[in-house]
């Protein structure tokens, strides 16, 4: 429990230097650190029934709540994502994809690269979805309006 706690306090700070590196402006700062804490939290329960499932349903919150942030601050939903979705990239697996590349591991090579692939699309399957979804219901709501 206190490991997972510290994980979440890791993942908020990581994120928020992230942002920061990245010239985020000051009032968005704070959003997507909770969002990518929360992801984060998401991705951790879920990963135990199925890593792919995690990766898409953390990625799915932090996309929604980008989209969200993004309509109430007025900005482009990705100051938002980006930050907050570099907790759960799977660098570790593309590092051992390519070390067992270096080491001439090819079966291994593939399938950790594979696998690395299928979560990597489902991240990104997960910021389309939403994004897709958000601009379907900006055009109804610019539709009602006029």
């Amino acid at each position: 429990m206190l490991t997972m706690i510290l994980d979440l306090i890791y993942c908020f700070v990581a994120s928020l230097f992230f942002a920061l590196i990245m010239n985020a402006p000051k009032k968005t700062i704070v959003n997507s650190s909770i969002s990518a804490a929360l992801g984060y939290l998401i991705y951790i329960s879920v990963q135990t029934i199925s890593p792919t499932l995690g990766f898409f349903l953390g990625t799915l919150f932090i996309a929604m709540m980008g989209e969200i942030f993004a309509r109430k601050f007025k900005m482009p939903a990705t100051i938002f994502i980006f930050p907050a979705v570099i907790p759960i990239v799977p660098g570790y697996g593309l590092y051992q994809t390519m070390l067992a590349i270096v080491q001439n591991d090819i079966f291994s090579a593939l399938e950790i690269g594979a696998t690395t692939i299928l979560n990597i699309a489902a991240m990104a399957i997960a910021m389309v979805l939403v994004s897709i979804l958000a601009s379907k219901l900006q055009s109804l709501k610019y539709r009602k309006s006029n």
